[in-house]
């Protein structure tokens, strides 16, 4: 293998990981929690990788820091301690001493520094010692995020990588008990064809071309939903000029991103945003896949659409994020103290409290609001007919994976999986170096 080969190959088995650990709570069969073990622990530690990086150049990561946002990774003291930092510590990720006492004394985090962050989860899975079924799993995963096969082509690729016949139908098991590989019925093949929610996202095929070629009534429902939505990332909901059930569809296959901000009255407001996006991140490969760049966004579109009146209300989002990039903190504002929490726990920003209740908010990854003004930029009208109301505040964020479900929803299922079907045969045409949009 060559080292272009071998890079594309990390990436993906790196993007990999991390959608394993996206998946993390929805798994909860512990028999199936223990054999993926190392998988979701290995997600665990980039998801904390991803919050301490950035901090050390504006605060130290005191103990209480690093357990705290450990704790928000879903990591515990002892684990913390025993396995995760040793772990981080020898992929090259950080660098650390405990005293004494058992606290940790001194911490410095070198995420995407001495490596890519996808080299980076690869050496960290290396080194928490994966076992040939981890592997095995992750390549089932991989091999679904390139392309439809029929279940047979999927485990003959799993196959082709070294593995035996029964590794391979056992990667494919766990991928689809644990949602990352989902299957459609074919008659034309008279078995299931494999794929994930994924897939939209490779650099396989140009998508709007693909829907471009697809039979007018899947061209109909899913072209022009799939082009607002890339056209304007952060768009509300209620804008997306398709019905009800075709998003619902698209949505469970990945063609579309749903990401939902929650107060604690339980309204909701969900934004949108294309698979494709993922196709052009550079610096964010994996904080994209955490969503740290949805999340920002969605909450800064959150402040305009629902924030309190008089307590520092969202009136410009682009003028917000470019203060916050140029300055590196706003306020003080009222609303700073109470709006920001789920940002402030996935280590995006710093809310930093001051006199009348009052806080400033700092900025701890300028990449994630850089990226993120882009599409701020793009979204130029108003959020619609958002189910909140003024003066809630965000309690939680429901990621793309989160909204999917698995449920059919008769006609627009079948566009749906006819569209999966086509998308199959199109990748096979251009495998085969006979691309019908050459």
């Amino acid at each position: 293998m060559d080292d272009e080969k071998r890079r594309d190959e990390v990436k993906r088995l790196g993007r990999a990981v991390v959608f394993v650990h996206q998946h993390d709570h929805k798994i909860t069969d512990p028999l199936v929690r223990a054999e993926v073990e190392i998988l979701l622990l290995t997600g665990k530690a980039m998801d904390l990788a991803a919050r301490l990086k950035g901090h050390q150049s504006l605060v130290v990561l005191t103990h209480e820091l690093v357990v705290g946002y450990a704790k928000h990774a879903g990591l515990g003291g002892l684990e913390l301690i025993n396995t995760v930092l040793p772990a981080l510590k020898a992929a090259g990720l950080i660098d650390y001493r405990i005293d004494q006492a058992g606290r940790i004394s001194h911490l410095e985090e070198y995420i995407g520094v001495s490596a890519t962050v996808t080299e980076q989860t690869v050496a960290l899975l290396d080194s928490l010692g994966p076992q040939r079924s981890d592997l095995a799993f992750l390549h089932s995963v991989e091999i679904g995020a390139i392309a439809p096969l029929a279940a047979s082509q999927h485990l003959q690729e799993i196959t082709k990588r070294g593995f035996t016949e029964p590794e391979a139908l056992e990667a494919l098991r766990l991928a689809r008990a644990v949602g990352l590989n989902l299957d459609a019925p074919s008659d034309e093949l008279n078995e299931l064809v494999v794929f994930s929610p994924y897939v939209w996202g490779t650099k396989q095929l140009s998508l709007a071309t693909f829907l471009g070629g697809l039979p007018p009534n899947e061209r109909e429902a899913l072209l022009g939903m799939s082009e607002q939505v890339l056209s304007t990332p952060g768009l509300h909901l209620s804008k997306l000029n398709a019905n009800p059930a075709i998003i619902r569809s698209a949505t469970n296959v990945g063609l579309i991103q749903a990401a939902t901000v929650r107060s604690a009255t339980g309204a909701s407001s969900t934004y949108v945003f294309s698979p494709l996006l993922e196709v052009e991140d550079n610096a964010c490969t994996t904080t994209e896949a955490f969503h740290l760049r949805k999340l920002f966004v969605a909450h800064i579109l959150f402040g305009r659409d629902s924030a309190a009146l008089g307590g520092g209300r969202v009136q410009d989002p682009a003028v917000l994020v470019n203060a916050l990039l140029r300055r590196g903190t706003v306020g003080p504002a009222t609303n700073i103290g109470t709006d920001y929490h789920l940002l402030e726990a996935a280590g995006v920003v710093a809310v930093e409290p001051n006199e009348g209740g009052r806080a400033f908010l700092r900025l701890v990854k300028p990449e994630i609001a850089e990226s993120a003004l882009t599409w701020i930029r793009r979204i130029t009208d108003t959020s619609g007919t958002a189910d909140l109301t003024r003066g809630q505040r965000p309690a939680t964020f429901i990621t793309p994976e989160d909204g999917r479900t698995k449920e059919s929803l008769g006609a627009s299922h079948e566009i749906m999986v006819a569209s999966i079907h086509e998308l199959r045969k199109e990748m096979q045409r251009a495998a085969r170096r006979d691309d019908p949009w050459a």
